[in-house]
């Protein structure tokens, strides 16, 4: 089943950060956390917000579409991070959300993230019809 998605609905929640998360070049050892792990910890963050709100039918998620993420501080391994999301626009299935993540110190990302929601059933599909034809290839 899925509700009807509104706009002005929030979530936040809290990582750690882990070595696996961290650049490997700049220095030896754990470093910072890196910019794609953190667009990976907002996009999740969206996803369980339409999941645990919206799409709780298990035939139902969601996938990302489109990033603008901008990040902003450098934060080290272990540092706990607060991360938001909420939705500003929606469109059809085209769900847009506001992000951002900020460590006990101050803002380190922010930006604009979009979702499509998905029939998963479907999309498998249409992604093995795919890969048929690209074995083939």
């Amino acid at each position: 089943m899925i509700k009807k998605i509104l706009s002005g609905a929030a979530k936040e929640r809290r990582i750690r950060v882990t070595a696996g998360q961290s650049t490997s070049f700049l220095w030896e050892g754990e470093n910072v956390f890196s910019t794609p792990s953190m667009i990976s910890e907002m996009e999740e963050t969206c996803r369980l917000l339409l999941k645990e709100q919206f799409l709780q039918d298990d035939e139902w998620d969601s996938v990302g579409t489109l990033v603008n993420i901008r990040h902003l501080k450098a934060t080290p391994v272990g540092a706990e991070i607060k991360l938001n999301a909420k939705v500003i626009n929606v469109n059809d299935r085209k769900i847009t959300f506001e992000v951002n993540a900020a460590d006990k110190i101050e803002k380190i990302g922010e930006g604009l993230h979009e979702r499509t929601i998905i029939n998963v059933r479907e999309f498998r599909e249409r992604f093995n019809t795919k890969l048929k034809k690209l074995e083939t290839l």
